[in-house]
């Protein structure tokens, strides 16, 4: 009869069932369906729930892969942070030890010379600290963005200022700003942050690019974000830089950079300052030569 030869079908999934489970081999939607009867019914919501069961611990194992891996290369880092870091104070570090033990050493040593190496140790000391002070904006931003204020900051007048800035402090024959934005551009923001992006922006574009133009212009505003685009007309960057470029102590040119007094956090400070408000950041080469920063930032 039907029902008997139904229940001889179940009987036999069953165990197929009971085989493959204990193997922990995954029952897949091939396994089929038992048959329609009471005893058939009752093992259907069985295999439905194994099922969920089985995709809920598919989907924790790889959560926890996730997890495991996200851990793992946090730790990677870190310690490469650290490596970093270690490496980076040595620099001013040993020169300031070096200029304070030859002046120690010498007790003969006359005024100017004393003076020389007095000078040298404090730049050195400076270096040292606008090192530690772009760290510590990168850990602020990173771990408590939470707790950095904002306020309404009129946005071109801040540009402006900061470009003045550059413009005396980093007289350069022959390279020029060229800026090209609204007057009346406002923006919730972090003032000090804000100002960072422009600076960095335009003084790594003045220092390392041998531009004679610099152009800083905002090309859009939609969807409540700036767009803006700063770009020179200088050597420009090999593109197998162009994903490096805002990573932490990563230098294009490690002997200039250093030569030059940068910290190597520029760009990772930019890339975080901007992330703070909302917006994104890419870097591209100029096809007519020089080095582009194209990013946005919310209102």
């Amino acid at each position: 009869m039907w029902w008997i030869r139904n229940r001889k079908r179940n009987i036999s999934m069953l165990e197929e069932f009971v085989y493959l489970t204990e193997k922990g081999t995954p029952v897949g939607s091939d396994f089929g369906k038992f048959g329609d009867d009471k005893l058939g019914r009752l093992l259907n919501r069985l295999l439905s729930a194994y099922r969920r069961d089985r995709m809920y611990k598919d989907s924790m194992s790889v959560q926890r892969e996730k997890v495991v891996m996200d851990a793992q290369e946090n730790i990677r880092r870190k310690k490469q942070l650290t490596q970093n870091i270690s490496h980076e104070l040595k620099t001013p570090v040993s020169s300031i030890n070096g200029y304070l033990d030859t002046i120690l050493s010498n007790e003969d040593m006359d005024r100017g010379q004393m003076l020389y190496f007095i000078e040298k140790a404090y730049g050195q000391s400076q270096r040292l600290t606008e090192l530690l002070n772009d760290l510590s904006t990168i850990t602020r931003i990173e771990e408590a963005p939470e707790q950095i204020e904002k306020e309404e900051c009129l946005l071109s007048e801040l540009i402006t200022e900061v470009v003045a800035d550059i413009e005396n402090s980093i007289s350069k024959e022959g390279c020029s700003i060229v800026c090209d934005f609204p007057q009346d551009m406002l923006i919730m923001g972090n003032r000090g942050l804000l100002q960072s992006i422009f600076h960095n922006l335009l003084e790594n574009a003045m220092l390392y690019s041998q531009a004679t133009r610099i152009d800083l212009q905002m090309t859009s505003f939609e969807n409540g974000k700036y767009t803006f685009i700063i770009k020179d007309n200088g050597v420009g960057v090999d593109p197998k830089h162009l994903p490096l470029l805002f990573e932490r102590f990563y230098r294009v040119d490690k002997g200039r950079s250093r030569k030059l007094g940068g910290t190597g956090l520029g760009l990772s400070i930019v890339k975080n300052a901007v992330a703070l408000h909302s917006g994104e950041i890419r870097a591209e080469s100029v096809k007519s030569g020089g080095l582009a920063f194209i990013f946005t930032l919310s209102r």
